[in-house]
């Protein structure tokens, strides 16, 4: 740990500095209540104000600063009452603040304390009750050398008078004792941008950026432990569907970043094995402990690159991994960490010490434990008596039941095969995942439904043998009769040059799945699109133009989207209680909502201002976007004033439409994000006849923002020019220096967004609506970038 003389300033005395034990019992958290105000904690310097700010933008809460609150409070800043009174009479006010907010601020509040809160046992004991009665305290982890970067120009709160190394000891046990989660704030970027995937080199029109940003962590990380939306796979719960999860094998999770995307396809979750992590320069060694703090960074380091769960594994020698068989205690306080971390899963092996494992599982918070029997052996009988108690005691200790064993021969799989069909009969069953290794175990890795562990080629070693690829896997269920081939369709005219072809073929040839994408061009909805959409071996349609409104009397079904939108542009065939129903949804709007939401830099609230341009059927779409974006005031221009009063009258008042006559001013603010749905072709930069006139006025919002144009060629349209123009101008303009000990600000720019970029979004989300399965985006960009500019 670096040492770090801060600037002599006011001793601190009068302050109980004994070092606390860190209690196992208090430092991980039961269930939150998902009201519950959350608590930041952490080092001064740690990001508990920037972490907190985005955090309760992520859950719609109000931040509350601690430290700001107190100079209000006392009219006065922190160093100048600490000079006053002294650090005795600073922590009692800060006690008393405390207790207040614990009173009056219980519910739908973040709350960030001052860095020495922890110092006062007091404190420190209100928080652990809190804590008990299903509040969060969520300690922010910072690199201690971007701490000490930051105090060394910090000047607006006191100094403490001692090294900083010795308050961060003196503090490290307290923050185990009370917190009950922890996020490390991890600033590194891992991934480059996508820029092989450019759109073109002179205009700079890119693909949505996909890299997940700090942003994103932290909404997901604090939806998920505050159980507002959790992050658990979706299919390990979904009757008839398979998931799986691919294991890394990697010392060092950041040498995957690069492939990441190709490594994770057809995964539903992320396996961290704990036990194969070591240093750079640290040598590979069975068996291997990697430090903590190490751990925490990498698994920072992987909520970077996915979205996707986690599943956290300490896997023993014994057990076919690197970990001591007799590091129980070790063991624990990785468990206690993915928990309080927020891991979503957990596995733990069932022959450690059973009252801690029942311990670990009342205690297990927003995490799911995967209770886990690895047999190396190969005497454990899939009919015998040993399955059936490890069974038995797994499922009672557990949310997933794992038992793996060894195959000595084919026969083997059958075995497992019947007992996992038999446990799967019982009332309350849970998920089961059943496993052989070795290649004559691979039978029983193809047929497993649950969580099947995968390899990926690009990795160098495999995490256990017998391990498959998921191309390989969905390829054996094809010939095994398990995934029958479906054919899928893009309804409407013209369609000649369509890209969906592309998205959905390229998809299922990169994930081994046997299904079809055609185009069926017809004038109308006719009894050739009915017998279609009833065939047995009708797997899904896109629909375009002239039929999003004409195929929904063919429908059984509408998601509550597609009702307000009053546009289907997928069907999704279903089993509905046994019967086949054809379900119809909107993916233009999650296309847009999705693509505005990863580039808009400022926060989306009630003051934020949107625009559309156009009011024809795709206008819908982006209205309904903006408005569950939380967008404020929505404005629609459309030079036939009829229509758009038409499109504003069909939607709640709630939407906060306004009508503009020009594109000169907006009443409610300038909007920072603009959405075109009218063809590239009727606008103009220059005044003329028969073209909508697009005056800088239309991007006039001082921060930038984000411009959608919906046109599908050509890539560069006239209104993503003028965001270059704009964004060229606000680049130039002067800015103020940044207060000290800040950031400055990003430079103002306007994000453009092409209609292909659009076009690809929504196939996205078509593809997972009709497979279950993420798109392989990388692979899907590519080949439709090739033909665009082929075709171009």
């Amino acid at each position: 740990m670096k040492v770090f003389l801060l600037q002599i300033g006011i001793p601190v005395d009068g302050i109980d500095l004994n070092t606390a034990s860190p209690s196992s019992s208090d430092s991980v958290a039961a269930a939150v209540d998902p009201s519950a105000s959350i608590f930041l904690v952490g080092m001064r310097g740690a990001g508990k104000t920037f972490i907190g700010k985005l955090a309760a933008a992520a859950l719609g809460r109000a931040f509350i600063d601690a430290d700001v609150l107190f100079g209000e409070k006392y009219n006065t800043p922190l160093s100048k009452f600490v000079a006053d009174y002294g650090w005795p009479e600073f922590r009692k006010k800060e006690l008393e603040l405390l207790q207040d907010l614990l009173e009056t601020e219980k519910t739908g509040r973040i709350i960030s304390l001052g860095g020495g809160v922890l110092e006062t046992p007091q404190c420190r004991d209100l928080l652990k009750a809190y804590v008990r009665e299903g509040g969060a305290v969520v300690r922010i982890i910072r690199d201690i050398d971007e701490i000490c970067a930051y105090l060394g120009e910090e000047q607006a709160r006191p100094a403490w008078g001692e090294p900083f190394e010795e308050v961060v000891e003196r503090r490290e046990p307290w923050f185990v004792e009370v917190a009950s989660h922890e996020f490390v704030s991890y600033t590194k970027v891992l991934k480059p941008p996508n820029a092989p995937l450019h759109w073109s080199t002179e205009s700079q029109l890119a693909l949505p950026d996909t890299r997940r940003g700090i942003k994103d962590e932290v909404a997901r990380y604090f939806r998920h432990i505050s159980g507002v939306r959790t992050n658990f796979a979706p299919n390990l719960d979904t009757p008839g569907a398979r998931s799986y999860f691919v294991s890394l094998t990697y010392p060092d999770i950041t040498e995957a970043a690069a492939v990441i995307d190709e490594l994770t396809n057809g995964a539903d979750a992320i396996e961290l094995r704990v036990d194969l992590l070591y240093p750079k320069g640290s040598p590979a060694k069975i068996p291997n402990i990697p430090p903590r703090s190490y751990v925490a960074d990498q698994l920072a380091a992987l909520r970077q690159l996915s979205a996707l769960p986690v599943v956290f594994t300490v896997r023993t020698v014994s057990q076919g991994g690197a970990f001591p068989d007799d590091a129980e205690d070790d063991a624990f306080a990785f468990y206690e960490s993915a928990i309080r971390s927020g891991c979503e899963y957990v596995d733990v092996e069932v022959t450690w010490n059973l009252r801690r494992l029942r311990a670990l599982d009342a205690k297990k918070g927003s995490s799911k434990i995967i209770s886990s029997f690895h047999d190396w052996s190969g005497q454990m009988k899939w009919d015998g008596d040993l399955v059936k108690e490890k069974y038995a005691l797994a499922s009672s200790l557990g949310d997933i039941v794992k038992i793996v064993g060894k195959a000595n021969a084919i026969e083997d799989n059958f075995a497992l095969y019947h007992f996992q069909s038999a446990m799967g009969k019982k009332p309350g069953a849970k998920p089961f995942i059943a496993i052989n290794m070795t290649r004559e175990g691979q039978l029983s890795r193809i047929l497993n439904p649950y969580f099947s562990p995968l390899y990926h080629p690009l990795m160098k070693t495999a995490a256990a043998p017998g391990q498959l690829p998921f191309v390989d896997i969905q390829k054996a269920l094809h010939l095994l009769g398990q995934l029958p081939a479906k054919k899928y369709y893009l309804l409407g005219t013209p369609i000649a040059h369509s890209q969906s072809p592309t998205i959905h073929n390229t998809s299922f040839a990169t994930l081994g799945l046997p299904h079809q994408y055609s185009l069926f061009e017809t004038e109308g909805v006719d009894n050739r699109i009915e017998s279609l959409v009833h065939s047995p071996d009708f797997g899904g349609a896109s629909v375009t133009i002239p039929h999003k409104l004409a195929v929904i009397p063919l429908l059984t079904s509408l998601s509550p989207h597609a009702k307000i939108i009053g546009a289907v542009n997928t069907i999704i065939p279903r089993d509905v209680n046994g019967k086949r129903e054809l379900h119809g949804d909107n993916t233009d709007w999650l296309a847009i909502r999705d693509t505005a939401a990863v580039h808009l830099v400022h926060p989306i609230n009630a003051t934020t201002s949107a625009l559309v341009i156009g009011a024809g059927g795709t206008s819908r779409a982006a209205i309904y976007a903006l408005h569950d974006l939380g967008v404020g005031h929505i404005y629609i221009y459309n030079r036939t004033q009829s229509t758009a009063h038409q499109l504003s009258k069909s939607f709640p008042a709630q939407y906060n439409i306004i009508l503009l006559e020009s594109l000169d001013e907006f009443p409610s603010g300038a909007p920072s994000i603009v959405v075109s749905t009218i063809p590239a072709t009727a606008t103009s930069l220059t005044p003329s006849k028969g073209s909508l006139y697009l005056p800088k006025s239309t991007l006039s919002h001082p921060a930038g923002g984000v411009v959608i144009d919906m046109a599908y060629k050509p890539a560069d349209t006239p209104l993503l020019q003028l965001a270059s123009l704009v964004s060229q101008e606000l680049a130039q303009q002067p800015r103020p220096s940044p207060p000290p000990g800040e950031a400055p600000p990003p430079v103002p720019t306007w994000i453009r967004i092409p209609g292909i970029a659009i076009l690809l979004e929504q196939g996205y989300h078509q593809f997972e609506m009709w497979t279950g399965k993420r798109a392989p985006r990388v692979a899907v960009q590519k080949a439709v970038w090739d033909r665009y500019t082929a075709t171009a």
